[in-house]
């Protein structure tokens, strides 16, 4: 796979030269095993097939050998992990798997007016042109040039996710469009030209410290400003250059996500610049507990633990499915039975739109915390992590529904917290098999979420030996009858919130 350019222009050349050799290594690396680009056009993913197989439970009686490679043929390659990671290898990763909840920060050129919520929006495709979504290339790049967030407060963005139970943040260092967040010392369109050297990736650095969030970085491989001029602006390219004049692909413009590429001394210039910013994000700012690619991985993991011997390469190891679509429970399902770790990463939004970065409409269209906690049971009932996408203002304040959402969301914690931090996550686990409502476990108790109708059903399980209320303590009455469980919570002990069952068993069932 090949990857886009960067800038021209690089402010400091001897580094440049140090780094041309590693990646020199990589680029062959990257010839020898091509693999599926790692970001989508996010008004394309959901037309994706979720499963290509009428098997309803494809994880039963498959070994997890069978079950991966059942997964890579019929599944969404973001289904799939690359490995298989063993945790008793890798205790310093611990921290991800009991946390659970993640917040993704999308925040950059692509938040300001006319981005229209994210760098996609300068690519041409039907939906944009047909519903005038489509933006110019240089009218996006342009928001860059005068921005400069002056109520950015990544402490009270913090001070609110750490309550909420959030345990690790990621922000886009450099999304798509190609800006970094910092004062790189390699290229031109980063703070450092723009914004007089101000470092914003410093200031959510110290805002995470400061509030016990561990500290995630994601970085996207592309970047679609750096020679812009000679890239195809349509995904999958169709031959639209950056005027979004159509030329064909007879023109030789280079791809925008790979699968071709420009002179190959452009290529080693963005490849080494690329090269030259992951390694200031990973020896400028202390410890990175967590590494996120999209699009292209511009370091090897050896090379990353070199530099950083603790961060946990998330994307590009584990499967990162994306929104409702790919992480269907039966989906995700068949990931944790397969043995490789999960992270949803999910928009925060009830109606479905393209914005991953700030857009007005997600200031009324979002989710309220109900949404959030009973997406994250279910996702850690299935083995997983919940990655909650939150977009932040251009000014650099986030919408304010956030921090209501966080403050109803911390009393839920209060109570409710030990149903979904270090929970069980190796399969087997009951949902979908022994039960259609959430269940966590841990240990010898199970943690389930009841359904529209307020009841918990589960078969084939061993008689409990207590059934209550967690958020009160108060026992509740129910069933049980050849190995059936059944639970109503009475209305009156409901809230608006999800009312967790602590259900605790004598031994492991």
């Amino acid at each position: 796979m090949r990857y886009p350019i960067p800038p021209q222009n690089t402010k400091s050349a001897a580094p440049i030269k140090g780094v041309l050799l590693a990646v020199g290594l990589l680029i062959q690396t990257l010839d020898a095993a091509p693999q599926p680009s790692l970001a989508e056009d996010p008004t394309l993913v959901d037309k994706a097939p979720a499963v290509g197989s009428p098997d309803k439970h494809p994880w039963r009686n498959r070994s997890p050998e069978e079950l991966r490679s059942w997964a890579r043929e019929h599944l969404h390659h973001k289904l799939t992990g690359s490995r298989i990671i063993d945790a008793a290898q890798h205790p310093e990763w611990a921290w991800f798997r009991k946390s659970g909840l993640g917040l993704f920060l999308h925040w950059g050129p692509a938040s300001l007016p006319p981005a229209n919520g994210d760098a996609w929006a300068m690519v041409v495709n039907e939906h944009r042109q047909a519903n005038g979504l489509l933006h110019l290339p240089e009218e996006m790049f342009a928001a860059a040039e005068t921005w400069n967030p002056q109520k950015y407060d990544p402490g009270k963005w913090m001070a609110a996710a750490s309550k909420a139970g959030f345990g690790y943040a990621v922000l886009t260092t450099r999304h798509h469009d190609g800006y970094c967040l910092w004062p790189t010392k390699y290229g031109t369109w980063d703070t450092g030209e723009k914004m007089n050297g101000r470092d914003l990736v410093r200031d959510y650095v110290d805002a995470c410290r400061e509030n016990n969030i561990r500290i995630g970085f994601y970085y996207s491989g592309p970047n679609w400003h750096a020679y812009h001029t000679l890239k195809d602006f349509s995904h999958p390219p169709a031959g639209y250059n950056y005027k979004h004049e159509k030329v064909g692909l007879e023109a030789g413009l280079a791809p925008l996500m790979g699968g071709g590429q420009l002179p190959p001394e452009f290529a080693k210039k963005e490849q080494a610049e690329s090269h030259g910013q992951v390694t200031e994000l990973l020896t400028n700012y202390g410890n990175v507990d967590m590494l996120w690619w999209d699009g292209s991985s511009i370091m090897q993991e050896n090379e990353v633990h070199s530099l950083q011997p603790r961060t946990f390469v998330a994307r590009g190891n584990i499967a990162t499915p994306e929104g409702r679509h790919h992480g269907e429970s039966r989906n995700v399902k068949v990931t944790n039975e397969a043995g490789w770790w999960w992270e949803l990463c999910q928009k925060t939004e009830n109606t479905d739109t393209p914005y991953w970065h700030y857009n007005p409409v997600l200031e009324t269209n979002h989710w309220d915390a109900s949404r959030v906690l009973s997406e994250l049971v279910r996702c850690r009932a299935l083995g997983g992590n919940l990655l909650a996408n939150v977009t932040p203002r251009p000014d650099g304040t986030i919408m304010d529904w956030f921090y209501d959402v966080c403050d109803e969301m911390a009393g839920w914690m209060a109570h409710s917290r030990e149903a979904v931090y270090d929970v069980d996550l190796d399969p087997p686990l009951p949902m979908l098999d022994k039960t259609d409502n959430a269940i966590t476990v841990r240990g010898d108790a199970w943690y389930a979420m009841p359904d529209a109708q307020n009841t918990v059903e589960i078969c084939d399980v061993a008689k409990p030996s207590s059934v209550t209320l967690l958020r009160t303590g108060d026992p509740l009455e129910h069933t049980f009858e050849n190995g059936t469980l059944r639970i109503t919570v009475p209305e009156a002990m409901l809230t608006n919130l999800p009312d967790m069952v602590k259900i605790a068993f004598a031994a492991v069932p």
